[in-house]
Order: C-alpha cells, then structure tokens, then sequence
C-alpha cells in the first residue's frame, strides 16, 4: 500500500492544503506550521489504512496567526468533514488539538495529543527568543545546534553516525526556515499563554503521549495537560526526545493505534 505523498488526494481552499489518504473514519494529523504532517505521519499512516481509516494531514491558513485564529481555522474544517472525527496533533498540532475538541466536541471523537502543552514556561521563553534571534542573525551551525539538542535525546546525539546522518541533511530538516512561517508559528505560541483550567472543559476521550527526555515541550508539561483535562489517559514514553513520533515510530504510534481502535473504530463500534 503506497502511502507517499503521491498517493494523496490533495485539496486547497481558503482554511488550507489537506493531503487525504483512503476511505474510513477520518483521522485528522495537525502540527506547526514549520513540521510537515505528510513528512511526520509517514510512520503511521500504512497502519492507519490498513485498519480501515482515512487518514488527512491539515496545514492551516488562519485569517490571524493568533492562537484563537488558528483554532478557529482547524474548527471550521473539522466542521467541513463529512462525519466526526479523530484528531492527532504533535506540539504544537496538540495544543491546537486540545483546543479543537474542547470548541467542536460533537465533530471529535477522540484525541491523540503528543507533546502537547498547556500553557508557556520560563524555559520556552528564552527558545522563542533562541529562535528568533536565529531567524534574524543566526548561522547554520547554531540553528542546526539548537535543533539536535531540542529534538533528540543524549543517547541518539552521543551516536556519531546518527548525528553524522543529520548533518549531511540539515538543509532538509534543519535549514532556514520560511520568515513568514516561522512568525505565524511564533505567534501562536507567543498568545497561547494559559489554557489549563480552561482544558478541564474538553469532554472527547484523549491519549496524552509525554516523551521522557523532551527538551523542546518537556513532559512535565503534557502532564499539566493530562491532568487538566477530565477524560485523558496519559502515557510517559520513557527514553525519548521531541522528534520521538518521526524518528522512533515504533514506539510511538503503537498506542495511538490502540487507542484509536477503542475510541475510533474503523467498524463504527467504538470497544471499551
């Protein structure tokens, strides 16, 4: 089964570009702008179709970059699908995630939040600032720096080849990124400041996946998630760095798959 890029059914309207794979109850991924989700979800989205799911990568193109316009952006487009759906969201694809299912709980179903937060720390902070000052003045070396050490954990940045692989890749995943891409990502967070108690408001089942060694979220945020929100399982995957669901999809997506077969069934029969 091809589940390249492709393969893809790809539509563009005013909300933004979706790539649409099979036929099934629809699983919807979501990211930051700066992530690719077609690029992100390849690790899973063969096993998605093969449990009879439609699976459909969503980058927004909100009126206003703020966090509430982006939210409203992913609403409406959830509310455009053809029955209720599932959503995945990665960091930032989570915390736009959370906020969906608590605006749209008749069109979501479940949710999958990897990495997600709930509000903004001291730490991301000084990031934000780190970033921007890449955009601006920053050379190769320090923003292909600041990604290895925010997205993978000691071990995989203590293996010469592994980091010798990225290096010889930077440009592809580490490179400069779009100025107006990375301030639409930079404003969304910059806005989303605290939204835990409001969180205690989603109703939808939801799957909180913290990775252990994240330097990026941290999971002592996705804790502050789970906690907040009253129908949330957590799970802390113990080893793993920010770029876990891309670069360990092994140990990633075998709960999402779970839980999705629970709580989103592609028979129509949701299994307790």
């Amino acid at each position: 089964m091809d589940t390249g890029r492709e393969a893809a059914r790809r539509a563009e309207d005013d909300l933004g570009v979706a790539h649409t794979w099979g036929d099934g109850p629809e699983v919807v991924l979501l990211s930051n702008p700066l992530a690719d989700p077609v690029a992100w979800s390849a690790g899973v989205r063969g096993d998605l179709l093969r449990a009879g799911h439609r699976v459909t990568t969503f980058e927004h193109r909100p009126e206003q970059d703020d966090w509430r316009g982006v939210v409203a952006c992913a609403t409406a487009f959830v509310e455009r699908r053809e029955a209720p759906v599932a959503l995945v969201g990665w960091s930032q694809g989570a915390a736009i995630a959370q906020e969906v299912a608590l605006a749209a709980p008749d069109r979501v179903r479940a949710a999958v939040l990897l990495a997600p937060y709930g509000r903004q720390n001291q730490i991301d902070v000084v990031l934000q600032q780190a970033w921007d000052d890449l955009l601006d003045h920053g050379t190769d070396s320090l923003r292909l720096l600041l990604n290895l050490l925010t997205a993978f954990p000691p071990e995989r940045l203590a293996d010469d080849g592994f980091v010798a692989q990225l290096r010889a890749a930077q440009h592809d995943w580490a490179g400069p990124p779009d100025p107006r891409t990375r301030r639409r990502s930079a404003a969304f967070i910059a806005s989303y400041q605290d939204r835990l108690a409001d969180l205690a408001d989603v109703a939808v089942p939801c799957l909180v996946l913290g990775f252990e060694l994240d330097t990026d979220t941290f999971a002592a945020r996705a804790r502050e998630v789970a906690d907040a929100i009253p129908a949330a399982e957590y799970l802390e995957l113990p080893g793993l760095g920010h770029a876990a669901p891309a670069a360990e999809p092994q140990r990633v997506w075998p709960p999402v798959l779970g839980f999705l077969a629970r709580h989103h069934p592609a028979n129509g029969l949701t299994r307790i």
